[in-house]
């Protein structure tokens, strides 16, 4: 053998051990997913729940974290996209047909409506939501007045698709509801007094139509004029007035959407779309010793409802 050709014949091997070294690792990049972050907007709240998200996953991944303003940019079809908000959701399923949505922090109402319009198959889209379960809120209702019967609502143009799930979770908690649509032409007040004076407890449920800054107002006014609880459906509306509250901050809604992300990186299967899983109970001190009511503090019927969501 000549020295040129051991020369070539170790160069070739060398060659050859190198690429047979690279490979593994090309294809080991070529698996990362690829997860776009889509945010509504650049507002702080969105971007809370979006630190959240990274904070809280248990993979390491490559996510492309973009607003609205940018989905022009976004190339190709990510492995999976995670949206921040109802119009990051509505972006996104004009946007990317193929790729997988898990869809957050958006009302279950909204993604709802939303997916049907898109004629999207539920099969590669899911959700963590933004409101509570009805049947929480009803078992939080429950707590407070262990012997009241009847429960009282308001609905109104968007909420009225709410009726069924709220009857649904009164009667799986024992009460007979008392409710009213409420229109845009009505009254409030003598659309609200007749239903919060004749029932036990009066259950707040969001709607643009029917709990604008008015009506939320005077609910809350009748219900400690009256000396009846209520149930609100955030933070703030407890600290304006409301008896009690079940509420998710952004970070814990982000904590369960990196829960559904992880999960699906892990076994490709999307979860069911679902309620918050982490979630805070309040209640208004003033509030209570204004109706006089005997109930446990906060922390102990965040306890009590534990297992309910």
């Amino acid at each position: 053998m000549t020295y040129w050709i051991w020369i070539t014949r170790n160069i070739n091997k060398a060659v050859l051990t190198a690429l047979l070294l690279f490979v593994p690792a090309l294809c080991q990049a070529n698996d990362i997913p690829r997860i776009t972050l889509l945010l509504s907007s650049k507002q702080p709240v969105y971007q809370l729940v979006a630190d959240s998200i990274h904070s809280s996953l248990n993979t390491t991944t490559n996510i492309e974290e973009n607003t609205i303003d940018s989905i022009d940019s976004i190339s190709g079809a990510p492995t999976i996209v995670l949206t921040i908000g109802s119009a990051a959701f509505e972006k996104a399923l004009g946007k990317f047909k193929t790729s997988p949505i898990i869809a957050s922090f958006l009302p279950r109402r909204v993604y709802e409506e939303l997916l049907a319009r898109a004629f999207r198959s539920s099969n590669n889209t899911t959700a963590i939501f933004i409101d509570q379960s009805m049947l929480l809120q009803l078992a939080l209702a429950r707590l407070i007045t262990p012997t009241g019967t009847t429960i009282g609502t308001v609905f109104g143009a968007s909420s009225i698709n709410e009726r069924e799930r709220v009857y649904h979770a009164a009667k799986t908690m024992g009460f007979n509801i008392k409710s009213v649509v409420l229109n845009s032409d009505n009254n409030p007040v003598n659309t609200l007094q007749p239903i919060i004076q004749d029932t036990d407890v009066f259950l707040a449920i969001p709607d643009q139509s029917a709990f604008n800054r008015a009506s939320a107002k005077w609910s809350l006014f009748l219900a400690l004029r009256l000396k009846k609880p209520l149930i609100g459906f955030s933070e703030k509306y407890v600290d304006a007035g409301a008896l009690a509250a079940i509420f998710s901050s952004p970070q814990q809604i982000g904590q369960h959407a990196a829960e559904a992300l992880d999960a699906y990186l892990e076994t490709g299967i999307i979860v069911e779309p679902s309620h918050p899983k982490y979630f805070t109970v309040k209640t208004n001190l003033k509030s209570r010793q204004t109706i006089n009511i005997q109930m446990n503090d906060a922390a102990v019927l965040q306890q009590q409802l534990g297992g309910a969501h």
